[in-house]
């Protein structure tokens, strides 16, 4: 339980103290809780083998960072024992995982809600994980355990906090996963979003990803709509629904959003929120336009102002920042919109440079779908390329938060 306080629980935070770091609350409950246990022992474990990797630097031109460094953990002693107690910790927490969802209801289901929530984060957090699709399965079963939850329990502020938090992660690991993912994982959690709305409103105060519930809702709506309508007969209603989902993003005041922050006492760090709520506004905008091409047909929309919007943004918030950690999906939405070679570079820095701060290896698949991209780009010349479709198309599928 050392490194999930030392290191597990301080990735999850801006910053970490008892009284605003809520998942500090389950360490104890792992003496009642043989599932919760295993998974943050697994979870834990996989984190430090991720540590142990011995390289103070990768190379941004790797054809596969995620490559080198597991060759390089198979080659340490250390990190080679790490990996073997994450995935048999695992391993039995799947064992109890089965027989607690065999007899699940109201009572337990928040205690699996958790459980259900590490396992993603384990799926997250490991380097040998491009291609594995385990983490839909996983939000699936939260998705499904949701359901159970009553948003509105009596529970003593502390713990609402932590309950508020798993509930929250849940959603946007959902919301993030829609977008790059196919099948109707959006309209999963679209059911759920309103039920859910108020314990976003409160963890958005706290939230350290700094992503404004109205632009969460919005790349919601249009995952959705997107999954929804064929990609090559996107009808004229779709087209004014995406138009107005464009307009609604850039319409999202990210001033007023401060002020309300600003209201609750939340004057810390709040530049820096403040940039990466922005971030987050134009890189939705951005997916908007790949999740639905018809717009373009509809609208001239200057995606070289967004573009330049969103790295502006991020070149505010830097690797000493507490925020810097946060500013994962815009860094890659802003990757794959660019065909400039040293904003290509500046992208990749970035997200190697977010791994030293936070080495969770689905920065490593996020690596990986942009030298994809990259090559169908440069491959295509000054064709158009719609690289959401082809990620898709190739089978990149995966959770970049």
């Amino acid at each position: 339980m050392f490194s999930v306080s030392e290191r597990v629980c301080k990735d999850l935070v801006v910053r970490d103290t008892l009284e605003s770091n809520p998942f500090r609350e389950l360490i104890p409950l792992t003496r009642k809780h043989p599932l919760l246990l295993q998974i943050l022992v697994a979870t834990s474990a996989i984190h430090w083998s991720n540590i142990f990797c011995p390289v103070n630097e990768i190379p941004a031109d790797l054809t596969s960072p995620a490559g080198y460094l597991s060759i390089l953990r198979s080659r340490d002693l250390t990190a080679q024992q790490a990996l073997i107690d994450a995935l048999t910790a695992k391993q039995k927490a799947m064992n109890h995982l089965r027989e607690v969802l065999d007899t699940v209801d109201p009572t337990g289901s928040e205690m699996a809600l958790v459980a259900m929530n590490f396992f993603i984060k384990f799926d997250l957090i490991d380097l040998d994980k491009l291609g594995n699709q385990s983490w839909r399965a996983h939000l699936e079963g939260a998705t499904s355990i949701m359901t159970l939850l009553n948003p509105d329990s009596n529970t003593d502020a502390s713990s609402r906090m932590l309950r508020d938090r798993v509930i929250t992660d849940s959603f946007i690991y959902n919301i993030l996963g829609s977008t790059l993912a196919s099948g109707g994982l959006a309209a999963r959690v679209a059911r759920q979003a309103f039920q859910f709305l108020p314990v976003m409103k409160r963890v958005e105060l706290a939230s350290y990803l700094s992503f404004p519930p109205d632009i969460l809702n919005i790349i919601l709506s249009a995952s959705e709509l997107s999954h929804g309508v064929s990609w090559a007969n996107q009808a004229l209603g779709a087209a004014d629904k995406a138009i107005s989902l464009i307009d609604q993003a850039l319409a999202v005041d990210i001033p007023v959003w401060a002020d309300y922050l600003r209201q609750h006492s939340l004057v810390e760090d709040l530049d820096s929120r403040v940039h990466l709520a922005a971030a987050h506004r134009s890189a939705a905008c951005q997916y908007i336009l790949q999740a639905l091409p018809v717009v373009r047909s509809m609208r001239s929309i200057d995606t070289d102002l967004l573009l330049g919007d969103v790295l502006s943004h991020l070149a505010a918030i830097d690797e000493n920042d507490p925020y810097f950690k946060a500013s994962s999906w815009p860094t890659f939405i802003a990757g794959a919109e660019t065909r400039d070679p040293e904003k290509r570079t500046w992208i990749l820095t970035r997200l190697l440079s977010i791994w030293e701060v936070c080495p969770w290896g689905y920065l490593f698949t996020a690596v990986e779908m942009l030298k994809a991209t990259w090559a169908m780009q440069d491959t295509r010349g000054s064709e158009n390329v719609n690289w959401l479709h082809d990620l898709r198309g190739m089978g990149f599928e995966n959770l970049i938060v």
